[in-house]
């Protein structure tokens, strides 16, 4: 179902050019979105201040593999669709042209709203009562919004670009916490990070 949901979406931002916003480069809103976007991916951390010890493990895991298929959901969109970013042929652009046909989707959109909703639907799952991960929550949701945005006005993508990004990053960042829950929410085998004098795992049999 999410594979006929990412490919609909596809097809209808490449079917669409009049969505598709175009701005003059700039390398300081280029960049701005860089940091935006960074500290979105930095965000989550607030989960190992408000989680005991014992599930510092799952949380690494779960947002590590989260991360990891986000990007490279990311990666092999852009590796095959090639679509031109709204700076090439203009000036001013970018030194580099080494990225000047991968401007679908927006990867840095994609990976922040996956940090996003990642840690909405994280916070929701395990840690409904933390007033510290809903004010963070919504400071990463912000932060990928204004990502989004920067992407845009910046001039490094066309609209629908990152409205794709969004969507899928979203789609993702849902599903990490979710399959996580599914597999260690009253089991009693999942494993667990013991913090003490010394550090160990365990695994329950």
């Amino acid at each position: 179902m999410h594979r006929k949901l990412i490919g609909i979406i596809v097809l209808v931002a490449l079917a669409i050019p009049a969505f598709s916003a175009s701005f003059p480069y700039s390398r300081a809103l280029d960049t701005a979105g860089d940091i935006t976007s960074a500290l979105s991916l930095a965000v989550p951390a607030i989960l190992f201040v408000e989680a005991p010890s014992s599930q510092y493990l799952t949380i690494a895991a779960s947002w590590g593999a989260t991360m990891a298929v986000s990007y490279g959901t990311r990666t092999l969109l852009k590796y095959t669709i090639d679509r031109d970013r709204p700076y090439v042929g203009q000036s001013p652009r970018p030194e580099s042209h080494d990225e000047d046909h991968d401007s679908f989707p927006s990867g840095h959109t994609l990976m922040s709203f996956a940090s996003a909703t990642y840690l909405q639907t994280m916070g929701s799952l395990f840690y409904p009562d933390s007033t510290a991960v809903r004010i963070t929550s919504a400071t990463t949701w912000a932060l990928a919004s204004a990502t989004a945005i920067l992407r845009v006005v910046g001039g490094s993508h066309h609209l629908t670009d990152v409205l794709a990004g969004a969507a899928v990053g979203s789609a993702l960042g849902f599903l990490g916490p979710w399959i996580t829950s599914k597999l260690v929410k009253g089991n009693p085998h999942a494993p667990t990070l013991l913090v003490g004098p010394t550090v160990a795992v365990q695994v329950g049999l």
